[in-house]
C-alpha cells in the first residue's frame, strides 16, 4: 500500500516538474538521510515494541511501558493504540520485505484481536475500549467515530499485507456501520460519537456549552481531527474496494475537508457545528500539516492525483504552519497559534513533529525544484526531532517538550502508538531513494 501511495502521490506532478535528474552530490546526501531514517525507525520505533507488546494472553498489543521498556500495568485495550499497532505492522511487512515474515506475524495477531475482540457483536461497530478479560469497558461505552476510522485503516491495510478476506469483510462492516449511525441525513459530515448501541448522544443546539463526547468534541459538532482520519480511513478501504457507496462518500468527505474545513490563508478550523459552519477557534499546526499529506493522498485514491485545488490546499497548509508555526533558528513546530498571529502554545508534541517531517518531504518532492526551502525546513525538524525527542539511553521516542523546555519522557501509552512516526519514516525514506526524475 504505501509503495502505492508514494508512486502515485508524488510521481505524476512532479515527474512533470523534473526537467533533470538530481545531481551525484544530492544522491548521496538523499541516500544517507534515507538510511538514517530507516535505521531509526528500525531502532527507536519498531524494537522496542516488536515484540513486547504483542500480549499472546490477553490478545491484543499492551500500552503501557515505563521509561526502560519495563511493562506497567494496562487496565484496558483501546482502540485507536490497538489498531495503530496493527497497521504499523501490517504497512512495514508491505514496506521492507525484510521485515516481511514477522510483521505479517504482528498484523495477523493485531487483526485477529480486532475482529474478536473489539468488534461488538451485539450492536455492531467498534468498542472503544473493553478489559484485559474481553468485556466492555463500562467507563468507555461512548463509540467514538475517531475510533471505527482507525479501525478502517488498519482492516484495509491488513487485507492488503495479508491478503486475509476477514479483514476486508470487517472493514465494509465498519463502513456501513459508520454510515448508518453517525452521519445525519441531509447535514454534511459525521458525529463525534454514538452510545453504545448506536444511537445518537444527546444535543441540544440552543446550549452554549453542549457536552462533549469520549473524545471531547461538542456533541453534534464536526471535529476537524475526525473527519481527517475518517476520509485517511476511506481513502485506504477505496484502494482495497472500489465500491460507489464508498466512493461517493469519500468524495463527499474529501471535499468537507478540503472545502469546509480549510480557511485561508492556510489552515483549519477545528470545528464546523452541525451545518457544516465554523466555528471560531485556534490552529494546530500538527493537524494542518498532516492534513495537507492526507488531502494528496485521498486525491489520489479518488482518481485526481493532480488537481491543482488540491494541490495548492495541501501546499498552503505546510507554508502557514512554517509562517506562524514553525522556529525557523531551531526547526520546531509549535502546538497551537491562530490564522494570522503567531503560536500562542509553545509546546511540542511528538507526533506533530514527525508529521511535519513526512509534510515536508512531500512538498519537496512536489516542489523541490523550485525552490530549497522545504529540504532546508525538513533538515532542521528532523534534526531537532532526532536530537531532543531520542532517548538514548533506553531507545524510543520522548512525547514531547513543554513550553518551558522540559522533556515529557512518556513513550507508551493508549495515544502514544507507533502510527505517526512508522509512516513518517517510511514514506520520508522512500521519497529520498526515489526523487522526482529518478527511474524506480
Amino acid at each position: 500500500m504505501l509503495g502505492v501511495r508514494l508512486g502515485r502521490a508524488v510521481g505524476a506532478l512532479a515527474l512533470l516538474a523534473a526537467a533533470a535528474g538530481p545531481s551525484a552530490l544530492g544522491q548521496e546526501r538523499d541516500l544517507a538521510l534515507a538510511g538514517e531514517l530507516d535505521a531509526y525507525l528500525r531502532k527507536q520505533v519498531l524494537a522496542p515494541r516488536y515484540p513486547a507488546a504483542v500480549d499472546r494472553e490477553h490478545g491484543g498489543f499492551h500500552a503501557h511501558f515505563a521509561r526502560d521498556w519495563s511493562p506497567l500495568p494496562d487496565r484496558r485495550r483501546f482502540i485507536v493504540y490497538q489498531t495503530r499497532m496493527t497497521w504499523t505492522a501490517a504497512t512495514v511487512a508491505l514496506a521492507r520485505p525484510d521485515l516481511r515474515d514477522e510483521y505479517l506475524g504482528y498484523a495477523r495477531h493485531g487483526l485477529a484481536f480486532l475482529r474478536d475482540g473489539m468488534w461488538d457483536r451485539a450492536h455492531g461497530g467498534f468498542l472503544s475500549s473493553v478489559l484485559l478479560d474481553g468485556r466492555p469497558d463500562p467507563d468507555d461505552p461512548v463509540k467514538i467515530v475517531y475510533g471505527q476510522a482507525f479501525a478502517i485503516y488498519a482492516l484495509a491495510a491488513a487485507h492488503r499485507a495479508t491478503g486475509d478476506a476477514s479483514a476486508l469483510e470487517l472493514a465494509q462492516r465498519a463502513f456501513r456501520w459508520v454510515e448508518a449511525r453517525y452521519r445525519d441525513e441531509g447535514r454534511p459530515g459525521y458525529r463525534g460519537g454514538v452510545g453504545a448501541d448506536g444511537t445518537p448522544l444527546p444535543f441540544d443546539p440552543e446550549s452554549v456549552r453542549p457536552a462533549n463526547d469520549a473524545m471531547g468534541t461538542p456533541s453534534g459538532y464536526r471535529d476537524m481531527n475526525a473527519h481527517i482520519h475518517l476520509l485517511e480511513a476511506y481513502a485506504a478501504l477505496l484502494r482495497e474496494w472500489p465500491d460507489p457507496q464508498l466512493r461517493a462518500r469519500t468524495q463527499a468527505l474529501f471535499e468537507l475537508v478540503r472545502d469546509g474545513f480549510y480557511a485561508e490563508p492556510g489552515c483549519l478550523n477545528l470545528y464546523l457545528d452541525p451545518d457544516g459552519r465554523p466555528v471560531p477557534g485556534p490552529v494546530s499546526f500538527g493537524h494542518d500539516v498532516e492534513t495537507g499529506f492526507l488531502l494528496i493522498e485521498a486525491a489520489d485514491a479518488l482518481g485526481a492525483p493532480e488537481d491543482p485545488r488540491t494541490h495548492r490546499a495541501a501546499r498552503r497548509l505546510v507554508d502557514h504552519a512554517l509562517a506562524w508555526g514553525w522556529n525557523a533558528e531551531t526547526g520546531q513546530l509549535y502546538e497551537m497559534g491562530f490564522g494570522l498571529f503567531p503560536a500562542y502554545d509553545r509546546s511540542i508534541q511528538w507526533w506533530a513533529l514527525f508529521e511535519m517531517v513526512n509534510a515536508l518531504s512531500l512538498m519537496d518532492a512536489l516542489h523541490g525544484q523550485e525552490t530549497p526551502r522545504y529540504r532546508e525546513a525538513l533538515g532542521k525538524t528532523w534534526r531537532y526531532t532526532r536530537d531532543t525527542l531520542t532517548d538514548t539511553q533506553y531507545g524510543g521516542v520522548y512525547g514531547g517538550v513543554d513550553a518551558q523546555g522540559r522533556v515529557d519522557p512518556a513513550k507508551s501509552h493508549d495515544w502514544k502508538a507507533t502510527y505517526h512516526t512508522a509512516r513518517a519514516l517510511l514514506l520520508t525514506a522512500d521519497r529520498l531513494r526515489h526523487p522526482p526524475g529518478s527511474t524506480r
